[in-house]
């Protein structure tokens, strides 16, 4: 018979390096605590507070609901107005404004309405008082929209 045929030396199975994974998962782990010790998910310092009380008088005295707990701005708006501050007139954000400005229906009769100034008259303030830079972008926005008293008070 020819060698061909014949069966293969039993190999030794090639030992897996686990040293690898434990210093891979250790790695892990180290990153996950640091990241966890160094993240700060609130800005919640005096800046931060005084905004947050800028803000609601500004709510109050333009008659829009404010927040009894004045921590729900804070945490949510920190000192730079958060997401609100990012980019309001960027083209994502104008889509998403224009499809909350719809009369609602889902599919072909779907139109844009003429709303009330009001609607945005809170980011308005928000980005009045937290990122002002950023106000004249968004009211060019607004003001190429159809609006009119459509809110009887």
């Amino acid at each position: 018979m020819s060698d061909a045929t014949a069966t293969p030396p039993d190999l030794p199975a090639p030992r897996e390096p686990r040293w690898i994974y434990w210093v891979v998962g250790a790695a892990v782990v180290v990153v996950a605590v640091i990241g966890l010790l160094v993240y700060n998910t609130q800005q919640n310092n005096e800046e931060a507070q005084q905004k947050a009380e800028e803000l609601a008088q500004k709510f109050e005295a333009a008659g829009l609901p404010v927040p009894e707990d004045l921590d729900a701005l804070v945490n949510t708006l920190g000192t730079d107005g958060g997401a609100v501050c990012d980019d309001p007139d960027a083209a994502l954000r104008k889509a998403i404004l224009y499809d909350l400005l719809t009369n609602g229906a889902s599919f072909v009769g779907r139109r844009p309405v003429i709303f009330d100034r009001r609607f945005v008259r809170g980011e308005l303030l928000i980005l009045e008082t937290y990122c002002p830079e950023e106000l004249d972008g968004f009211r060019d926005t607004i003001d190429d929209l159809k609006v009119d008293d459509t809110i009887k008070d």
